[in-house]
């Protein structure tokens, strides 16, 4: 009987055993699941991710390359301006897009949405739809050459991006006389046209409302994939593939509570598109309760602020100007005079070599003046960029050399050009005027050079002497070049 109860005892300690050795096996296994499953949808995020800023990268450069290069098309655009308006179902004489219905990668030519728009109605030009234009809709990929793996025609996957831009960049010139640095610091005080800034740019805020710029030119918004409530075609509104966002009052400051949604395009005339750059739902984000508990976002968003853009424009202005100017002395064998700061429309003042480009012909008695093109023109860049010629190298005095205009330890230069930048408006201020810069006075322009050069001695440039913008004081950024 003892044997038998050692026996038994003993078989009841094995299967005991075996019992707990099955149930750690499992745990193990069941752990190995949740890792893996784990670190697989953190792979997925990331790859999400990266995806994502891949197609937004992509698309931005591509938008860039397009503002700046208003040469490069027939429409007779300025530099800086869309006239290839986001892509929206309309209506054509077949019907919704009779020959590719609804989103087709194609860009309106008809213009763009405003405020009371709906699916299927016609688009007009900006100016026609005053102060109720809104410019948005999907990237016209197809007509910037773009190529996105796994993107179709009227896809609905969230593969394509859209577009958000303001109205200041497809406006007429005759409503925003110039599109240029000049504006960029400018106040908007509510839609006027013509005005020095007619429509407000965008504000981007991030996923607790807070904003992040209320100078935004464009924003790219990549939609992902449908969320609860969306039900994408090819006539579907926007709100079918942009998200939002309600913040409650219980979130953490810094916070602004309130409706964010990127689709909305109804807000009153004058104010602000409001974009938010949020956080794609997960498991971090289902559990933040200032959310609420139905929280789903997917939109992934960019955006180029109007310094951003103005710089990317510059540089192509720039390149322009020295190109013209370089042909102009292979010609001519010397350099043109120039046009005062407070000139608006470029003409030439003989004798004058400091100031703006003498861009508009037939205002110099000797018909010396700087033929620049169109697009240039149109977006006022001549107002903008700075020009000096010595006094050496201009019509009556054609020797170009030495002594010339002075740089640093140079003192042979026949003629420079300064790209001014923006207006530094609030302290610390330049250096030469030691106030804020205002080279837009309303309509008018500053004859002040210290309202556009912010070195003391490149301001007092009627001096001949000028500095590279390494060697002035912060916060300058005047821009010099040597044209030779």
């Amino acid at each position: 009987m003892n044997f038998a109860n050692s026996t038994i005892c003993s078989g009841s300690a094995r299967q005991a055993g075996a019992a707990v050795l099955l149930m750690i096996l499992a745990l193990m296994t069941l752990t190995t699941i949740v890792f893996a499953s784990a670190t697989g949808i953190r792979a997925s995020f990331h790859s999400r991710d990266e995806e994502a800023r891949q197609i937004l990268e992509q698309s931005k450069s591509a938008l860039l390359a397009y503002l700046s290069g208003a040469d490069l098309d027939s429409t007779g655009r300025r530099l800086g301006e869309f006239r290839m308006f986001p892509d929206l179902p309309i209506p054509t004489a077949g019907g919704i897009d009779a020959v590719e219905p609804g989103y087709d990668g194609t860009a309106e030519t008809a213009g763009c949405a405003r405020r009371t728009w709906l699916p299927g109605n016609a688009l007009s030009p900006v100016s026609a739809s005053g102060a109720s234009a809104r410019c948005f809709g999907r990237l016209p990929w197809k007509d910037l050459g773009l190529s996105f793996s796994g993107a179709q025609l009227n896809e609905t996957s969230g593969l394509i991006p859209w577009v958000v831009f303001s109205p200041n960049l497809a406006t007429s010139t005759s409503c925003m006389r110039d599109l240029n640095p000049l504006i960029a610091r400018t106040t908007f005080s509510g839609y006027a046209c013509p005005a020095v800034l007619p429509y407000p740019w965008i504000k981007v805020v991030d996923e607790r409302g807070n904003l992040l710029s209320d100078q935004v030119a464009f924003a790219l918004i990549l939609p992902g994939p449908e969320l609860a409530g969306q039900v994408r075609s090819n006539t579907s509104p926007a709100s079918a593939y942009l998200d939002r966002v309600t913040i409650s009052a219980t979130c953490p400051a810094p916070c602004v509570p309130g409706n964010y949604d990127n689709a909305n395009y109804s807000h009153a005339d004058g104010t602000a598109t409001v974009l938010i750059r949020g956080t794609p739902s997960g498991p971090s984000t289902n559990r933040i309760t200032y959310y609420g508990s139905n929280y789903e976002f997917n939109d992934r968003l960019i955006y180029v602020t109007v310094d951003e853009l103005m710089n990317t424009l510059e540089t192509r202005a720039r390149r322009e100007t020295l190109t013209r100017l370089r042909s102009y002395r292979s010609t001519r064998g010397y350099f043109p005079f120039a046009s005062a700061f407070n000139t608006v429309n470029g003409d030439c003042v003989a004798d004058l070599r400091f100031g703006h480009l003498p861009a508009r012909v037939g205002t110099c008695a000797s018909g010396d003046e700087l033929a620049m093109p169109a697009w240039f023109t149109d977006a006022g860049w001549q107002r903008y960029i700075v020009y000096s010629s010595s006094a050496r190298c201009v019509r009556g005095n054609t020797a170009c050399n030495a002594p010339g205009l002075s740089v640093g330890a140079q003192n042979n230069i026949n003629a420079l050009i300064i790209s001014p930048s923006a207006a530094i408006t609030r302290a610390p201020f330049a250096a030469s005027k030691r106030a804020a810069q205002t080279p837009l006075i309303g309509a008018l322009l500053s004859s002040n050079p210290a309202d556009y050069l912010d070195s003391i001695e490149n301001a007092a440039g009627a001096a001949d002497i000028f500095e590279l913008t390494l060697s002035q004081p912060a916060p300058g950024n005047d821009r010099l070049e040597i044209v030779e």
